[in-house]
C-alpha cells in the first residue's frame, strides 16, 4: 500500500473514512467481538450490514452517535436501495461528546519483559511493510472487562486506515486472539480520550 489516496473519489473516501472514524470513536465503548468484527468489514469493503450492526449495537448499549455519524450510516443505507432507517437508529442517542470508558493502560501484560514477544513481531512486521506508517505502539488495557492488549497505529494522511486496521487484527487473530484490538489512526487526528489514555500508557514497538 501507498499513501496514495487518487484511486478513491471524494465520496468514497468520505464513507470509508468516516466509518474508519466512527470505529475509533466506540473503541472501549462497545464489546470488543463486536468491535473487531466491524473493521474487518469495513477492511474487505463488504460493509452493508455495518450500519444495522452499529445502530443496533449503539441502541442496545446506550452509547452515543454524532449527528455526522448517523448521516453517514442512513446515506449508506439509501445508496443501498433501501428506504427503512438502519436497525434502531430511532432509539439511538445523539451527541457530540465522547465519553471517557474507565479502562486503565499499562505499557506491558504482566510477566512481558521490555523486548516483547512473537506477537509483537509479527503485528510490527505486518504493518511495517506499509508505506506512511509513522510508529507502532502496544498497550495492555484492564480495568474494565478482560485485560488484552491494544495495539495502537499512527499513519499519515492518505493511508488507508482501515486496512491497516484489518490486516493488524488477522495478525492478532492468528494468534488466538478472539477479539484483536488494533487501532489505527491519522496523524494530527482529534483522538477519543480512550486512545489518549492509551497512547499515554503505551510502550514504542516500531517507528520510522
Amino acid at each position: 500500500m501507498t499513501a496514495d489516496w487518487a484511486d478513491l473519489d471524494d465520496e468514497a473516501w468520505r464513507v470509508y473514512g468516516g466509518l474508519h472514524r466512527m470505529l475509533v470513536r466506540l473503541a472501549g465503548q462497545v464489546p470488543d467481538d463486536l468491535l473487531a468484527h466491524a473493521r474487518s468489514l469495513l477492511g474487505s469493503g463488504e460493509f452493508d450490514a455495518l450500519p444495522d450492526i452499529v445502530t443496533a449495537a449503539a441502541a442496545e448499549l446506550g452509547v452515543s452517535l454524532t449527528e455526522g455519524e448517523m448521516r453517514l450510516l442512513r446515506d449508506i443505507v439509501t445508496a443501498l436501495g433501501d428506504d427503512q432507517p438502519p436497525t434502531g437508529a430511532d432509539q439511538v442517542t445523539v451527541a457530540e461528546a465522547t465519553p471517557r470508558t474507565g479502562h486503565v493502560f499499562t505499557p506491558r501484560p504482566p510477566g512481558l519483559d521490555e523486548d516483547g514477544d512473537l506477537t509483537d513481531d509479527l503485528v510490527v512486521d505486518a504493518l511495517s511493510l506499509h508505506d506512511g506508517l509513522v510508529v507502532v505502539r502496544r498497550a495492555w488495557r484492564s480495568g474494565v472487562g478482560r485485560g488484552r492488549r491494544v495495539y495502537l497505529a499512527e499513519v499519515d494522511p492518505g493511508v488507508r486506515a482501515w486496512d491497516l486496521a484489518a490486516e493488524g487484527q488477522a495478525e492478532l487473530a492468528a494468534m488466538d486472539d478472539d477479539a484483536p484490538q488494533m487501532e489505527v489512526f491519522w496523524t494530527g487526528d482529534d483522538l477519543p480520550p480512550y486512545h489518549r489514555a492509551a497512547l499515554a500508557g503505551s510502550a514504542v514497538l516500531w517507528e520510522r
